[in-house]
């Protein structure tokens, strides 16, 4: 029995196309994730839970203080203050 197909050159031609590209896609993704592991946050470990460091009142502090931040600090010492009068 002879199965006579139309244009095989061109369907073959598409089939192995496919097929190459996506072996390409097999093969480049493990490489392209390997090279951002440490700037994707899902590759890396940046959603793992804090260790707890002992000192529940951490502060950052800045070294370069604005004017508007002064303003607010001394507002909520002020306040702070003003509450423990009463």
């Amino acid at each position: 029995m002879i199965i006579i197909i139309n244009n095989w050159k061109k369907k073959v031609f598409n089939f192995l196309t496919a097929l190459v590209l996506i072996i390409a896609f097999v093969v480049a993704i493990p490489y392209v994730a390997g090279s951002l592991y440490e700037k994707i946050p899902a590759l890396t470990t940046w959603f793992e839970d804090e260790q707890p460091t002992g000192n529940p009142l951490r502060v950052e502090s800045k070294e370069n203080k604005t004017k508007f931040d002064e303003m607010v600090e001394s507002m909520v010492i002020h306040l702070q203050e003003f509450y423990y009068e009463d």
